[in-house]
């Protein structure tokens, strides 16, 4: 490691030390600083937090930071979630709040909110789209850079659309913007002129492009996301970057470089396996870092295990497990696993199955062959594969019950009041399906010069899981035919899938990871339960479900081999419970840090 003074770089470790995930680490120079990851403390947060317990919205940041779940950090937050009173639109209205009984209920006066004039740091690097390395971005200022991977931006698009836009999900897409403000007074209420949260509004909303379908939609209010920058390699306030590609549950995971002249390299490993279908191996990531690293920040998840496992084998059980099933195969495993989603569907096909997945997992399979077409196929035209439509709402089958990504591949169908809306109801009128062509009133959207799209196309994508998706009762007629994606969650498709009366013999294959808190524990006790009772059979071990699967993490013998290797300075060991174990390996190299410290490089 360097002596140059001049050239001394600091890093504050504001999570991810001594726990899983919630990695939180500030690398600051003289002159510049980023932040690598802002993920969730997922275990913290458990602690707290359940399904039926959720964070206050109107007060996440403050009620998180006070839990210790986020950090206090000057100059990051955006101003809004530190102090709510910004929000008001006439100050002369803060006397109608007890500012002055309870001040804190507003703000927080022991930290210093985003100000672009005094940024706290120049981007944030994220190495994966999983929540414990992303979803704290919610409460960043939207003026910081996320800086990752394209595929990394694709799938934290893909999250934030099929998700509920709650305050924690704002990673990728941006909430709408509010104010407080005085009610109407001919608003119907009992109380005219009291407090509360209303949109901003815009004094033009333009039509927006879909780059999926090349048709202008019109929107209710103008879409905003967040600044992603994907280049690989650049520099930052005197800083130099580059992303390093890894292997891991997710696409688009990496590594992150760090060099500055006159100091310490730094390679912060993110999350990183090498065993798995895609991803470089251990000789191949070493090769592609380059340098001599100084510092080594590296995951530690499987430090203690010695299993090695390879994506093949886990592909050769699941083809053994489905061969060995008479009936219905219920196959659990994560939805934004792209990698484990190809092993199922070639098991599935090489024992002449149907793969059936849900929306979600279709959606993303498309929006990656939308922008990577040369990698990824179009799960349209992908064979023995189909989309699971599920009873909702009404439970009739009610094609009315579907709504965004549910019902295809489109996540915004444009808004459905003005008269002139450029919306999939309109589409569907000027293609006779409804509505009315002479509605004087309402006139259809002309087209746009030179737009580039066909109605039938663009109506095709809105209601492909409608229209191509396989219900229960179709499954149920032949289910040996079928290896359906299942979770828990989806307990109740059991009521639908399995007859009453008669056999069954679905069979269920657990191909995700393993719990790792008791709520999880928990919920997979009551999984068994539902399995149970409707006689589907599972293999246990111990008292958890076997499992085919391989972690996202690289075990013992492949972190060793990889730190021999790169051949570190110093090392510093976070997103694990079992720091110790490297203070075994590499004794006098390890640098055990405490969350909150600071560490002098």
């Amino acid at each position: 490691m360097s002596d140059n003074s001049d050239g001394m770089v600091s890093l504050t470790f504001h999570g991810g030390v001594d726990e899983i995930g919630g990695n939180k680490v500030l690398y600051e120079t003289d002159d510049g600083a980023v932040l690598l990851d802002f993920g969730r403390r997922m275990g913290m947060t458990g602690e707290y937090y359940s399904e039926f317990l959720q964070i206050r919205s109107k007060n996440a940041l403050r009620d998180l930071i006070r839990l210790g779940v986020l950090p206090k950090i000057d100059g990051v937050y955006d101003p809004l979630f530190v102090d709510t009173t910004t929000l008001l639109r006439d100050p002369a209205d803060r006397s109608k709040l007890p500012l002055d009984e309870a001040p804190d209920y507003w703000k927080r006066e022991d930290i210093k909110p985003y100000h672009p004039s005094q940024s706290r740091v120049d981007g944030v690097f994220i190495s994966h789209a999983h929540f414990d390395h992303i979803q704290d971005v919610s409460f960043l200022s939207e003026s910081i850079p996320v800086i990752c991977t394209e595929e990394t931006r694709i799938l934290s698009k893909a999250v934030c659309d099929v998700s509920n836009t709650g305050v924690d999900q704002q990673f990728y897409e941006l909430r709408r913007r509010e104010e407080i403000a005085p009610k109407r007074e001919n608003y119907r209420t009992l109380f005219p002129g009291e407090l509360d949260y209303t949109p901003v509004k815009e004094d033009s909303v333009p039509d927006e492009l879909d780059k999926k379908t090349g048709f202008t939609f019109s929107h209710t209010f103008s879409s905003r996301h967040r600044e992603y920058q994907t280049v690989m390699e650049g520099d930052l306030k005197g800083i130099h970057y580059r992303l390093i590609p890894v292997g891991h549950s997710v696409p688009g995971a990496c590594s992150v470089l760090l060099t500055r002249e006159g100091a310490p390299t730094v390679l912060y490993t993110g999350d990183v396996r090498f065993n798995g279908a895609t991803g470089a191996t251990i000789d191949q990531y070493v090769e592609s870092i380059g340098v001599q690293v100084d510092v080594l920040i590296t995951e530690g998840t499987r430090i203690d295990n010695d299993s090695i496992i390879t994506e093949k084998q886990v592909q050769e059980g699941i083809i053994s497990d489905i061969k060995d099933a008479e009936g219905l195969v219920l196959i659990d495993f994560g939805w934004k696993d792209i990698s484990r989603f190809g092993v199922i569907y070639e098991a599935a096909r090489a024992n002449g199955r149907t793969f059936v997945i849900n929306p979600k997992t279709a959606y993303l399979l498309y929006e990656m062959h939308v922008n990577f077409p040369d990698r990824y196929p179009d799960p349209r035209e992908m064979e023995n594969l189909r989309v699971y439509l599920k009873r909702e709402g009404s439970l009739l089958y009610s094609k009315a019950d579907y709504a965004k990504f549910k019902m295809g591949y489109l996540h915004h169908h444009g808004k459905n009041s003005a008269m002139k809306d450029r919306n999939i109801v309109r589409i569907a009128e000027r293609m006779g399906i409804g509505g009315k062509l002479d509605n004087k009133r309402t006139p259809l959207p002309e087209p746009v010069p030179g737009e580039p799209y066909e109605y039938q196309e663009v109506y095709e994508l809105a209601t492909h899981h409608i229209t191509h998706g396989l219900k229960a009762y179709e499954i149920r007629k032949h289910p040996e035919k079928y290896a359906l994606a299942f979770s828990y969650w989806d307990s109740n498709e059991l009521f639908d899938l399995i007859p009453e009366e008669g056999y069954s013999s679905a069979k269920y294959i657990k191909a995700s990871t393993e719990p790792f808190n008791d709520e999880m524990m928990i919920d997979e006790s009551k999984f068994m339960n539902w399995l149970d009772l409707f006689g589907v059979r599972y293999i246990k071990e111990g008292k958890m479900f076997q499992r085919r699967h391989i972690s996202g993490h690289a075990s013992q013998p492949e972190l060793v081999e990889m730190i021999t290797k790169l051949n570190p300075g110093k090392i510093i060991p976070v997103h694990t419970l079992n720091p110790e174990k490297f203070e075994e390996l590499f004794p006098e190299r390890v640098i055990r840090v405490k969350h909150g410290d600071t560490l002098k490089i």
